[in-house]
């Protein structure tokens, strides 16, 4: 899988035009705020649907312009497939896969598969929950496909429920809606945490070994849950979850929120015994955010039998010459994108000088 063609035209501060890429290494090179970045989140866009920066869609439209669009022509298996998104101001976002118009995210992802590296990926050690749980979702619906259907559903009934907590004014005229939302948050949520806690221990098992190679330190993964301990049995689940919603629901109305399911879960880490957040310098946690990015491309790659595309966003002049080549030997056989400052630093099989917002092949 690879990408061999983008256009673009008004995304944030890169304007109209079209670039053709190597198969193998691309180097994105040229000094801060020239647009490197921008172009790896068009390609993740057409990959996930959103940005890795988080950015809003009138926030990646020129300021000279009201729309933007983006195009990649992919090469899977020797068959090419294309995908298009675009935006303007005050109307809906579009995708098309193959001219096609998509309806909904879930129809995109694992269309094309990529991996992210950027520095913000230290927050997903150092961060809070909420992250965890995001880079937990973006991973886990490269690999699971209905994955993603299950959290845009629970999150609608999460959200009503949390609605219906927060207006009850009348106990008895709510409390069959309740039942009825209780029992859809129990089916989804324990799906989610299921699909979650064998992601874990997966993950958990390939970061060992990435770790141990790197730096000879001991790391430990695990998935925890406020609704219950034991993570393996779907049923078990789905009873717990529901208990826990019956049981507290009247703290749930006294305070108008759903405290119990999966939007409250988080990964436990630690390193030689200690919780990573608390007692990790900076420079363990960093080296445990490479691992956790390194292991979810093994693993996606793995579950798909295809190599995604692997984008590395400034993340080179971070790590020290031993790492950056473990990287690199780690993840042969994919398209890679690196985005540098300098050229002569990274080795590639083509360059590209960005100024200005206009890529030029160098």
């Amino acid at each position: 899988m690879y990408l061999k063609e983008l256009t673009i035209d008004n995304f944030k501060n890169l304007r109209q035009q079209k670039v053709t890429f190597s198969a193998g290494t691309n180097v994105i090179y040229g000094t801060n705020a020239q647009g490197k970045s921008n172009l790896l989140e068009c390609i993740r866009i057409l990959s996930i649907g959103k940005s890795f920066r988080n950015s809003k869609n009138k926030d990646m439209v020129n300021f000279n312009s009201d729309y933007y669009y983006i195009k990649g022509i992919f090469d899977i298996d020797n068959e090419e497939i294309t995908v298009e998104t675009g935006y303007k101001l005050n109307q809906n976002r579009f995708f098309k896969v193959n001219n096609n118009k998509i309806k909904s995210i879930s129809e995109l992802i694992g269309v094309i598969l990529t991996t992210i590296f950027s520095p913000d990926d230290l927050n997903i050690v150092k961060g809070s929950p909420f992250i965890r749980r995001r880079y937990m979702d973006a991973s886990i619906s490269m690999i699971k496909r209905n994955y993603l259907y299950d959290i845009i559903q629970y999150n609608k009934v999460l959200a009503n429920r949390n609605k219906v907590l927060k207006n009850i004014k009348f106990k008895s005229e709510n409390l069959k809606l309740l039942d009825i939302m209780d029992e859809q948050l129990s089916i989804y949520g324990s799906k989610i945490m299921m699909y979650r806690k064998q992601y874990i221990n997966n993950l958990n098992l390939i970061v060992k070994k990435i770790l141990h190679d790197i730096s000879d330190e001991e790391v430990e993964i695990c998935y925890w849950s406020n609704v219950m301990d034991k993570i393996d049995d779907i049923k078990y689940i789905k009873e717990s979850l529901s208990n826990k919603l019956k049981l507290n629901r009247e703290i749930d109305i006294k305070y108008g929120d759903t405290r119990y399911g999966p939007h409250r879960d988080d990964i436990k880490i630690y390193v030689n015994g200690h919780d990573s957040r608390i007692y990790a310098s900076q420079g363990q946690q960093r080296t445990i955010a490479l691992c956790l990015k390194l292991a979810e491309h093994e693993m996606i790659k793995s579950e798909n039998h295809e190599n995604p595309i692997l984008l590395l966003d400034d993340v080179m002049s971070e790590l020290d010459l031993n790492r950056r080549r473990y990287i690199l030997n780690k993840v042969t056989g994919c398209q890679t994108f690196i985005t540098h400052t300098e050229k002569d630093d990274i080795k590639g099989d083509k360059y590209f000088l960005i100024s200005d917002g206009v890529i030029m092949p160098d």
